[in-house]
């Protein structure tokens, strides 16, 4: 597995602030796709955890809305291409009744796959830094993991 060195804004502590760090981050496995982000911004819903996140439960990188371009692409990924300009938002896990219908914002795991810090397998690709992430790590190159059934949207290259 490939290893990355990228840099993320990091909570380590209730109410703040956000650190930029450099971290090493692992990816992307057959099921991702890895993104070069030009743009990033993390939302009022992550802006909450800054005073409600339990300090015991270690650093976390927040943030989930992004653009970018496709870097790589893991081999089970359909729909995406290296080289396609990318916008990225929630995740979804693709399996459940409710993603299979297209209703990707009634997943079963939504919460899990945007709040829970990890992977749905509760793997971390940040793990080598010690920190607790998992779908927009990086706010600047290098490329960060991204799930192709998360909310995106491709646009043409101008």
């Amino acid at each position: 597995m490939n290893v990355y060195k990228i840099k993320a804004a990091v909570l380590r502590r209730k109410g703040g602030p956000l650190k930029i760090e450099s971290l090493e981050m692992e990816g992307p496995r057959d099921d991702e796709v890895l993104v070069r982000i030009v743009a990033s911004g993390i939302c009022h819903t992550d802006i909450g955890f800054l005073d409600d996140w339990d300090d015991a439960d270690g650093p976390v990188v927040l943030g989930h809305e992004g653009a970018g371009v496709v870097e790589m692409v893991g081999r089970d990924v359909k729909g995406v291409n290296t080289g396609d300009h990318v916008v990225l938002s929630y995740q979804s896990c693709g399996r459940c009744d409710q993603c299979k219908k297209g209703h990707p914002t009634e997943c079963a795991h939504f919460y899990e796959a945007n709040f829970g810090f990890k992977r749905l397998d509760h793997s971390n690709a940040l793990h080598r830094s010690g920190v607790h992430g998992h779908f927009l790590a990086s706010l600047r190159s290098p490329p960060t993991p991204w799930l192709p059934n998360a909310t995106s949207s491709r646009f043409p290259k101008t």
